[in-house]
């Protein structure tokens, strides 16, 4: 699927396919899992070769940073969302030139898809390649301000949690092990999307210091001046999302420290029914042995003898571990 925007006087424009040129208002075009057709389209027109899925997935710095004739071809990993509201990376290329962006991806990608959706774009920008560039990237950072304020909401009721746990539960241990298991899904979920919104702003850094090298032949004072801008963003969004990597190891260590606990307590707890259990069955496993000359068999009171023996074997160690604070 194809997409036409400009952002000198409206949102989305039609052109078919059939049309012999792409009309000069148009400076943003939105190639969505493109068909053969329509890459062909874009390179016929354009001139430009249009990257593959494959292309724009490497990871080298030169594969994804690079010029040929004039455009400047550029990709970086985007945070999608699954259907289980689970974040992943997909691919996002862009080439720009003077007159044009055109984006390629090959997910919904929800800026882009929340440009197209907007009654219109920042109008009165003139047409022009960087200036849909720039609109794209502002539409990408606001979403990952987003991602990362959803995760500090996340955090501080999960600290919340965590620490009131720390506090003392109501005893119900069920309840507390599940609150525990829930808080470290949690953690971990929070941890991977913040792992890649970092991946995705670091992403940005690269493309903003690239076009503002590579570009600046083309750029305006104003665009060059709005890049600038939008590095300075991506560089405080970035020290935040490190911020909040120390915040989520912070609860990570605090939730594993009341796991520990909780086990120790446990381990605690067996260990004195064990102790208290072993002088009881030391004096049954006594009076249990088949001895002919055994003087307590002839006593009245025998009986009466060895379950008193058994009863402060038992209570003995259970007195002096409740006096040592172990239950």
């Amino acid at each position: 699927m194809l997409k036409f925007g400009s952002t000198h006087f409206r949102g989305d424009v039609e052109v078919p396919l059939e049309a012999e040129k792409i009309p000069p208002e148009v400076n943003w075009i939105d190639a969505i899992r493109p068909t053969a057709e329509e890459i062909a389209f874009l390179e016929g027109k354009l001139g430009v070769k249009v990257p593959t899925l494959e292309r724009l997935s490497e990871i080298e710095t030169s594969s994804r940073l690079y010029t040929d004739r004039g455009h400047l071809f550029m990709s970086m990993p985007m945070i999608v969302h699954t259907e289980r509201g689970l974040a992943r990376t997909s691919p996002l290329g862009f080439v720009l030139g003077r007159d044009f962006t055109l984006s390629i991806r090959f997910d919904h990608i929800k800026p882009c898809d929340d440009l197209h959706t907007a009654r219109v774009y920042e109008n009165g920008r003139g047409a022009s390649g960087p200036n849909a560039f720039i609109m794209l990237i502002e539409s990408i950072i606001d979403s990952i301000a987003d991602e990362l304020e959803r995760v500090t909401a996340e955090l501080d009721a999960l600290s919340q949690t965590i620490f009131e746990q720390g506090k003392g539960g109501d005893g119900d241990m069920k309840r507390d092990n599940t609150v525990m298991k829930r808080s470290l899904g949690a953690i971990s979920g929070n941890g991977y999307l913040t792992a890649k919104a970092s991946d995705t702003l670091l992403g940005i850094s690269r493309m903003l210091a690239f076009v503002s090298g590579e570009a600046k032949y083309f750029l305006s004072a104003e665009e060059s001046s709005k890049l600038k801008a939008q590095g300075r963003d991506v560089a405080s969004l970035i020290d935040y999302a490190r911020s909040q990597n120390d915040r989520l190891q912070l609860l990570l260590d605090a939730a594993l420290g009341l796991t520990n606990i909780e086990q120790n307590n446990i381990f605690r707890l067996l260990t004195v029914v064990s102790v208290v259990g072993i002088p009881p069955t030391l004096v049954a496993s006594m009076y249990g042995m088949n001895f002919k000359n055994m003087p307590e068999l002839d006593w009245a009171w025998g009986y009466q003898w060895g379950l008193g023996l058994i009863l402060c074997s038992a209570l003995i160690p259970a007195l002096w571990f409740k006096r040592r604070g172990w239950w």
